[in-house]
């Protein structure tokens, strides 16, 4: 009987088995350490699944890089109980900031129900919303502008400002440069209502310092009238002649106190808010959308001509204090108020045709200006001009459109020698008082009118104020009118069809041919007048002390008229004996 049996062939002793040595390769591996319990196998799969997940570009030459720093992420302390703490980095706290500015706000109706179209059309057309996308798609064509990122934030964060404040007509105004940091500068009107509140505001400030003005002034003269009395009584003890009343009041002699006879000039008032140079708004941010809209001051005269004789460079901070000479009233955000003043009544171009004199209260963008022209507003007429004039180097065909700054640094004239009374009466009056001419009053400084051509700007150094090119000269039917300033660098502006705009990106800094020179300081005035007491002469030497001292010699004593007769009595038969000799 036959048995069959399925026997395994067994390999001989002398051939190798590949599957019993990886798993003994792999035991050895899976030994842990003594020391720090963990095994290579462990850490080699870790490393590869570290690499793998990375996938740097020279992994041989970091591996051992990647095993260090996953022996010491094993690595704890037993004396460490401190859990790992998350540091979010700093851009996560700005991406908060910037995430709230693209959720649209919710507005409510009169009623109190969401309204999520917001104003009505009218509100709208008075609330003009800038677009600065657009902005950026014709400045890009003329190789200005900003990036593309930055627009966007600045567009949200201007529509947030409008919804915080009561503003209307905003425009991007531009930004100026500044170390550390930059400001972005947004111009804005405030509405009627606003203004009326902040004109009742100021005159209510200022007729309490006029009270108090007077107030002062009347303490000041019971001061004198007290001290008047004291030295009253005290002149009528001094004559008594009582020894022991001059004992106790010595009396000393002091010569005169010198007496300043200068006189400060006349403080120029500034332009009450809604006029002039303030006329518009200004609202100024180092980083839009993280950091909050800041609205600058008031601009005074006074400020304007202390930044016309300085130069300065921004810092980014508004609280920044101001050491120049001459002094400058206020710190950093006056003085970039007054630069903003500046450079708005002298960039401010526009097409000519573009804006003319008189039209609808509705339309109405500028105030009226007694000698200037009248009121200007938009054309809704306007014929837009062809390219080839918009680029005419003598620059006929555009126009200023913002009153010019005289030296004053106010937009009207203000007379000096005229009593004080209210701007407004003023004005009425000063035509007439002009025509009649005092012979000491001052000459009234009267600027360009409004809407003058660009052609009329004087140059300077023989350098042209303005110059003007085409975006492009391949493609002429699409191309841009760009305009450049000169005498302010920075500030541009283009014109295409019925679309127009103004932009100043710069240092805040009007071109000089030459380098700036500070003004120097004024001569130290005399404290007394000049006179012999005062004056230091040179000593005299030995001889001119005798001669004085023999001219000053008293004259000899004359006799008597008797025995003046005598002597010359006696004197006569001497004077006849020398006649014989002679003879």
């Amino acid at each position: 009987m036959a048995f069959n049996y399925n026997i395994e062939e067994v390999p001989p002793a002398d051939l190798p088995c590949v599957e019993h040595d990886i798993r003994r390769a792999k035991k050895f591996l899976q030994k842990h350490s003594p020391e720090s319990g963990d095994s290579l196998y462990d850490h080699l799969t870790d490393v590869l699944n570290k690499i793998l997940a990375e996938r740097p570009k020279n992994a041989v030459d970091i591996f051992e890089q990647y095993s260090r720093q996953l022996k010491e992420e094993r690595f704890r302390s037993r004396k460490d109980h401190l859990r790992d703490l998350y540091v979010p980095p700093a851009q996560y706290e700005d991406a908060k900031k910037l995430i709230e500015l693209f959720r649209q706000p919710v507005q409510t109706s009169e009623n109190g129900e969401e309204d999520p179209a917001g104003d009505d059309e009218e509100d709208e057309t008075k609330r003009r919303k800038p677009n600065m996308l657009d902005l950026l798609y014709y400045f890009e064509q003329t190789g200005v502008g900003l990036p593309r990122a930055e627009m966007v934030i600045l567009n949200l964060s201007i529509r947030k400002l409008m919804a915080d404040n009561p503003i209307e007509n905003v425009r991007f105004w531009g930004k100026i440069l500044g170390r550390p940091k930059n400001y972005w500068v947004v111009e804005a009107d405030l509405q009627e209502e606003e203004i009326n509140r902040r004109i009742e505001a100021t005159e209510a400030a200022e007729q309490t310092m006029r009270e108090i003005e007077v107030s002062e002034t009347v303490n000041e003269n019971q001061d004198d009238a007290e001290k008047e009395a004291a030295n009253a009584v005290f002149a009528t003890e001094v004559e008594s002649n009582d020894p022991a009343v001059e004992e106790k009041h010595l009396v000393l002699n002091f010569p005169p106190l010198p007496k300043g006879h200068w006189k400060p000039p006349p403080e120029i008032p500034s332009e009450r808010i809604g006029t002039g140079v303030n006329k518009k708004t200004y609202f100024v941010s180092t980083s839009p959308g993280l950091d909050d809209w800041v609205e600058l001051p008031t601009v005074t005269a006074q400020q304007i001509i202390a930044a016309r004789l300085m130069v300065r460079c921004f810092t980014g901070n508004l609280e920044t204090p101001i050491y120049t000479f001459p002094a400058f009233p206020g710190t950093e955000k006056n003085y970039l108020r007054a630069q903003i003043a500046r450079i708005t009544a002298a960039t401010s171009i526009s097409p000519i045709g573009w804006y003319n004199f008189g039209g609808d209260e509705e339309e109405e963008i500028g105030e009226e200006e007694e000698g200037l022209g009248g009121n200007i507003s938009e054309n809704p007429h306007y014929d837009p001009l062809p390219l080839k004039d918009l680029i005419d180097p003598s620059m006929s065909n555009w126009c200023h459109h913002r009153q010019h700054i005289l030296k004053q640094g106010r937009t009207t004239w203000w007379n000096p020698n005229a009593p004080e009374e209210d701007e407004e009466e003023f004005a009425e009056e000063e035509d007439n008082e002009d025509d009649e001419g005092a012979p000491e009053a001052q000459q009234k400084e009267v600027g360009p009118p409004l809407l003058t051509p660009l052609s009329e700007d004087a140059s300077l150094d023989a350098i042209p104020a303005w110059t003007v090119r085409q975006s492009s000269l391949v493609q002429p039917d699409f191309a841009v009118a760009i305009v450049r300033s000169n005498l302010w660098p920075g500030a541009f502006a283009f014109a295409t069809g019925k679309r127009f705009a103004n932009l100043y990106i710069g240092w805040g800094h009007k071109f000089t041919v030459y380098n700036y020179t500070p003004p120097s300081m004024p001569l130290v005035q005399d404290q007394y007048k000049i006179g012999p007491e005062v004056m230091e002469v040179q000593d005299p030497t030995f001889e001119m002390e005798e001669e004085w001292r023999i001219a000053h010699l008293p004259a000899p004593e004359l006799p008597p008229m008797g025995e003046e007769e005598e002597l010359l009595g006696e004197a006569s038969p001497d004077e006849d004996e020398e006649d014989e000799d002679e003879d």
